[in-house]
């Protein structure tokens, strides 16, 4: 280490400073200084960038959001349009083979061909309903879109229920005609065993005639035709009758047992007439529905490609909008880019002009006189301080020349402060020589002084460590960029830094952990940063240790909660489904006889407006059609009522367990529709019974969703835990006021009762009986947390095995107005 040369004598640096102290320049306000010319600069500058990256960054959110729309709504909504156009096809394609079909194999794959296709349809058409739901766009063209949608839906349905009349009828006209092949097979038979009966005269020629005309009356494709035909046979045996009639036997008897054979295949019912009528009838009636069938598909063609012109026109106009867009907003951009450029070239030059040439100039006199006085210290000339004059240019008005001054006041302080500074380095040098902790001084990493202890714990020696080229190289590389902006701070005014962990390696390649603090201190002629190191690897690997175990329990404590939490959401939305289904079986029915009982009665005034077309409308056909068309009606109202009662119960419930809005609600009117909705899962159990004792004037304020819940899983826990399914049981569901604003609520059964060992687990997460058959251990789970989070409430069970169980539910009638419960 070394010290700059004391003066001799008295006569020294600091003693003269002390004698001639220089008065310390003044600092002057400017007007306009470099400060506020660097600020205003910047701050200009600044603008621009934000500037810039507020264009940006708009300019990508909108991009995104109109990527997103085009890829997640309009893309899949130009699919599903054109795939259903292109199922539209195939439909148009089967239909003319049901209508075509002449055989039950034909007419069986012609039809679950056009079902296929009608069922793909309707979900395509779910699938855009949903995809226009999701878009959530207002406007005119939007509105067109979905009536456009809703009426292809419509028509499908009527399309489908006109496919399944139409199949019935040609299942009716391939029946019929396969009677009247018979029939006419059994004719031939007969006509070729009077080829053996002795000659009759007359009547053999007559009866040969009516079995040709019959032959051919069969092939008529006119109904009316075909009747009298029918009636003309009829007349026809009449006479035979009373020709056979004077015949002598046995030739009498052969005849009449022909006549008879012959009338019971001609005119009897069943027979060839009747068979070809009703085979002609069913084909009218099957072409008359194949020409509805195809005014719904026309129709269906017509809406489906409005709707995929439509759509695919919106997005094309988005997709030219997007590109507009994008086209705009980089001009913006460039443009604001450029200008950022030009600016920064002009503050350049201007900095350049009135900053760093001077200060250039500055720094080349201050290091000119450091030089002179460095000459003038190691030549011992004269005993006393030698000055030396440094031209540092002190002239204009601004900060400056305020630190040209300071520099010169600084530079003559500089002999009085190396003597002080080098007694301070000789008393730090005793004091830290012998610590047992590792104590490093350096300047710019560069090792000034370090002890045994600091050395010993790189595994070198002093002499080692002094020649490194860096103590960098002995920190972690992450560690790195941490200790130089450390180092930055204290060398910009920081007193100490506090106490910090980093890795550090030896030379050989071994890794440790130390603990340091820094500060700053004077030493060899400039600042310097002392570090003190505490070697603390054993500890550290202690607490990483620890830390992995307790980072391992946290997340598979996070896992087993959001796994819990799933399980429990996709429970409840189970019980819905289960819901959903149910009542979609239920409604199916009485709709499939409406449909069928319009069609049917759509038949009916057909036939009746025929009839009356041709003039043969007879008082006993009008007769007919009034009893058959009362019929008709009354089924159609009856099933219609049922089916509205049954969505009306459907949707009560479904809206109120999908949603947790709250509102007042009749506790006994709530239960009856929820027990409609849930027929469906207990009908097939006809000897259970499900009672209800309630007040019809109860009425609670709160969460029908909730209670909807609760009910639910309580009813189909006794369904499948409590009552065999050919078990004669029982359900009772009470409810009464208790304790002024208080409402006991309890659901019983008597069934097999709950073991004592699983009575205390019932309402555990995830504990079943069931767990191979389907079970999933959270319904009563689920009903706990309802009743007791959402109602505010308690639940308990009594139970005793074979004697069925009870839950009791306790909750304000008023929500909140209870205490609160966790």
């Amino acid at each position: 280490m070394q010290t700059p040369p004391k003066a001799a004598g008295r006569g020294g640096p600091e003693t003269a400073a002390r004698r001639n102290p220089q008065k310390r320049p003044p600092i002057r306000t400017r007007r306009f200084g470099i400060a506020l010319r660097i600020t205003l600069g910047l701050s200009v500058m600044a603008l621009l960038v934000v500037l810039i990256g507020s264009v940006s960054m708009s300019s990508f959110r909108l991009f995104r959001a109109e990527v997103t729309a085009l890829s997640a709504n309009t893309l899949p909504e130009v699919i599903t349009s054109a795939e259903l156009h292109g199922a539209l096809q195939k439909l148009v394609a089967q239909l003319p083979q049901l209508a075509a079909a002449t055989s039950t194999p034909q007419r069986r794959s012609a039809y679950d061909g056009l079902v296929t296709e009608l069922d793909s349809m309707q979900l395509l058409v779910a699938r855009m309903r949903g995809l226009m739901r999701e878009s959530g766009e207002d406007g005119g063209e939007s509105d067109g879109n979905v009536r456009l949608l809703e009426q292809t839906r419509s028509t499908l349905l009527i399309l489908a229920a006109t496919v399944a009349d139409l199949n019935a009828e040609v299942t009716r006209q391939i029946e019929h005609g396969d009677r009247q092949a018979e029939a006419a097979r059994a004719l031939s038979r007969l006509a070729t065993s009077m080829e053996s009966m002795p000659d009759t005269g007359a009547w053999a020629f007559r009866i040969g005639a009516l079995m040709a005309r019959a032959a051919g009356a069969t092939q008529l494709d006119h109904l009316s035709r075909l009747k009298g035909e029918a009636r003309s046979a009829e007349r026809a045996l009449a006479d035979l009758a009373r020709l056979t009639s004077g015949a002598p036997d046995p030739t009498g008897q052969t005849m009449s047992s022909v006549q008879e054979e012959l009338s019971s295949l001609l005119v009897a019912p069943g027979g060839l007439f009747a068979s070809a009528i009703d085979r002609l009838q069913a084909r009218n009636r099957a072409q008359a529905l194949t020409g509805q069938a195809q005014v719904l598909v026309e129709t269906v063609e017509r809406s489906t490609r409005v709707l995929y012109d439509s759509i695919r026109d919106q997005s094309a106009r988005r997709t030219d909008a997007l590109a507009e867009l994008i086209a705009e907003r980089t001009r913006a951009v460039m443009l604001l880019a450029g200008t950022s450029i030009l600016l920064a070239v002009g503050v350049y030059f201007i900095f350049r002009r009135f900053l760093s040439s001077r200060l250039v100039a500055m720094n080349r006199a201050v290091l000119a006189r450091l030089a002179g006085n460095r000459e003038a210290g190691d030549g011992v000339v004269t005993p006393g301080p030698v000055s030396i004059p440094a031209p540092i240019p002190i002239d204009g008005d601004d900060e400056i020349t305020d630190i040209g001054a300071s520099i010169r006041y600084f530079i003559d302080e500089i002999d009085r402060r190396q003597q002080a500074l080098a007694d301070n380095e000789r008393r730090f040098r005793d004091l830290v020589e012998g610590s047992i902790q590792g104590i490093v001084i350096h300047r710019d990493f560069q090792a000034l002084y370090a002890n045994d202890s600091f050395a010993a714990m790189l595994g070198l020696t002093v002499a080692e460590v002094m020649s490194l080229p860096s103590l960098l190289s002995v920190v972690a590389a992450a560690e790195r960029q941490s200790m130089i902006d450390n180092y930055d701070r204290l060398l910009e005014g920081g007193l100490s830094t506090p106490r910090r962990r980093i890795r550090a390696r030896r030379p050989d390649g071994a890794g440790l952990w130390v603990e340091l603090t820094g500060r700053r201190v004077d030493w060899m002629d400039g600042p310097a940063i002392q570090a003190v190191v505490v070697d603390v690897t054993r500890e550290v690997e202690a607490e990483n240790a620890l830390r992995q175990s307790r980072d391992g329990a946290e997340r598979a404590l996070c896992e087993l909660k959001a796994t819990q939490a799933s399980l429990i959401q996709a429970e409840k939305m189970a019980s819905l489904g289960q819901l959903v289904a149910g009542v979609a079986h239920e409604v199916n029915t009485p709709i499939g006889i409406t449909i069928t009982g319009a069609s049917q009665l759509q038949a009916l005034i057909g036939e009746l407006s025929d009839r009356h077309s041709a003039n043969a409308l007879k008082k006993s056909d009008f007769q007919r059609f009034l009893d058959d068309g009362m019929e008709m009606a009354s089924l159609i109202l009856s099933n219609s009522t049922r089916a509205a009662n049954l969505v009306q119960s459907f949707k009560l419930v479904a809206v109120d367990q999908s949603s947790d809005e709250r509102r007042a609600f009749l506790l006994r009117d709530y239960i009856d529709e929820l027990l409609r909705s849930l027929h469906p899962t207990y009908k097939a159990r006809t000897a259970l019974t499900v009672a209800v004792d309630c007040p019809a004037d109860l009425e609670l304020d709160g969460y029908p969703g909730a209670l909807s819940q609760i009910l639910t899983n309580l009813i189909m826990n006794a369904l499948v835990h409590a009552l065999d399914p050919e078990q004669t049981g029982r359900i009772s569901i009470a409810a009464c006021r208790k304790d002024g604003d208080m409402v006991e609520l309890s659901v019983g059964d008597d069934g097999n009762g709950i073991a004592p060992e699983v009575l205390p687990k019932i309402f555990d997460p995830f504990f079943t009986t069931r767990r191979g058959s389907g079970g999933s251990g959270l319904g009563l789970h689920i009903v706990y947390n309802l009743v007791t989070g959402r109602l505010h409430g308690t639940i308990g069970v009594e139970s005793r095995p074979g004697r069925g169980a009870r839950f009791t539910l306790r909750f304000p009638r008023v929500t909140g107005a209870g205490r609160e419960l966790p």
